[in-house]
């Protein structure tokens, strides 16, 4: 605990120190910006050779300037480095107060707090404590983009599936760069042949190729400057969870109701669904289950049939269904299972992207979605003075449609349809 505390007193100082030279290399800005105006106005030989030493005092301010400036931000990545090993390793309070930390999360915090993570955390610090110190940084490093370590997008990746329910039913497709893509959806059976026989070189797949592009979407995330003086774990925890919640919200609803390529979306499945599989039923069994038989996969019958629906949708007019009383006032029908919703056994997955008083049955693998690599932060040209936050962009590449349409049905709920 000693060690931390001298640690953090030490990290203090040099931020301190920072914070001074800062100022100091604001002064040199204006006197930079002076010595143009000077260079234009000289006029005598005598003037030119005070405006020349002028100059070159001043490059070896800047030199020395640069120099302490860099010293002074490696001493503090390093500290804050050594704080952050320290503290990881530190037994945290669980749930009952004990402080004990088990081997798995020493493992899980060894593992992914890697070299490559420090420095990436270490810089994105060094930038938000420079906009948080009131330095404007060169228009070069301002909007400069910083990229996220692999291990970090995995992280982000890993957190959006926490935050959407639509994500994980899909048919993930992921994919390098930023041209259109060209995927192959045809799920036709193979030929049979020879065993020496040589496959017919006859290709239809451009029957079923659909292109793919790589649609931006990305969120403002605001810092709060007390964060700069916190651990590399709060930061990394803080930033991915708010990354991943937004991005993940993004693509779901991109998902359900995407508006396609002509508003730079992902095509969603609701306005792709085909008329012939949009139907009006009263909300009883009898009613809905029919129209499950619209469902087609074309040859191939794999797949699960889920049921996605809006929340206030089940509770009010689905759960209801399997609760029935006879005369005598005994159950006769199972009770709904409130935790795990379903319908007559088919998997119920809550979107408050559809609308109320729809349900979407369909096989939702036969939804692809591409989702590209790159996902980069980078520094916002503003900073809230007010509310003393920092601006952090992050974001990410996807797009995604449904390949068979025909492969889903909504069924709008009418009482006495």
């Amino acid at each position: 605990m000693l060690k931390q505390l001298m640690l953090s007193k030490k990290i203090e100082q040099r931020k301190s120190s920072l914070a001074e030279l800062l100022v100091t290399g604001e002064s040199l800005t204006t006197r930079s910006q002076e010595l143009e105006a000077s260079i234009n106005e000289a006029n005598t030989d005598e003037e030119v050779v005070t405006v020349e030493e002028a100059i070159n005092k001043l490059e070896d301010e800047k030199r020395d300037f640069d120099e302490k400036k860099t010293n002074l931000e490696s001493e503090i990545t390093q500290l804050e480095s050594e704080l952050d090993q320290l503290n990881s390793k530190e037994p945290i309070k669980n749930e009952r107060g004990n402080k004990e930390m088990t081997k798995e999360i020493r493992n899980v915090v060894g593992e992914y707090f890697t070299r490559e993570v420090e420095e990436f955390y270490g810089e994105l610090r060094s930038r938000l404590e420079a906009r948080s110190n009131g330095q404007v940084l060169p228009a070069g490093e301002a909007g400069a983009e910083l990229v996220i370590p692999d291990i970090v997008v995995s992280r982000i990746r890993k957190r959006i599936g926490d935050f959407t329910t639509l994500y994980p039913l899909v048919d993930l497709v992921k994919a390098g760069g930023r041209v259109k893509l060209i995927l192959d959806v045809d799920t036709a059976e193979a030929t049979w042949l020879d065993q020496r026989g040589a496959l017919p070189e006859n290709d239809d797949s451009a029957l079923t190729a659909v292109e793919f592009d790589g649609f931006k979407v990305g969120r403002v995330v605001y810092i709060d400057n007390s964060l700069l003086e916190d651990s590399i774990i709060n930061l990394d925890d803080y930033l991915t969870t708010r990354i991943a919640r937004s991005i993940a919200k993004a693509v779901d609803k991109a998902i359900a109701v995407g508006g396609g390529a002509s508003v730079k979306q992902p095509e969603g499945i609701i306005p792709a669904i085909p008329v012939a599989n949009q139907v009006t039923a009263s909300p009883t069994y009898a009613e809905i289950i029919p129209h499950l038989g619209k469902i087609d996969t074309g040859e191939d019958a794999s797949g699960e049939i889920i049921a996605v629906m809006h929340r206030q949708t089940y509770y009010a007019k689905i759960a209801a269904l399997t609760l029935n009383v006879n005369s005598e006032g005994k159950d006769v029908v199972q009770l709904p299972n409130l935790a795990q919703p379903n319908f007559l056994g088919l998997r119920v997955v809550f979107s408050n992207y559809v609308p109320q008083d729809t349900i979407i049955f369909g096989v939702f693998d036969k939804y692809t979605l591409v989702e590209r690599e790159g996902t980069r932060v980078d520094m916002s040209g503003h900073y809230k003075f007010r509310e003393d936050q920092t601006a952090v962009r992050g974001v990410g590449r996807y797009d995604g449609k449904p390949v068979m349409p025909e492969s889903f049905v909504q069924v709008t709920l009418v009482e006495g349809a």
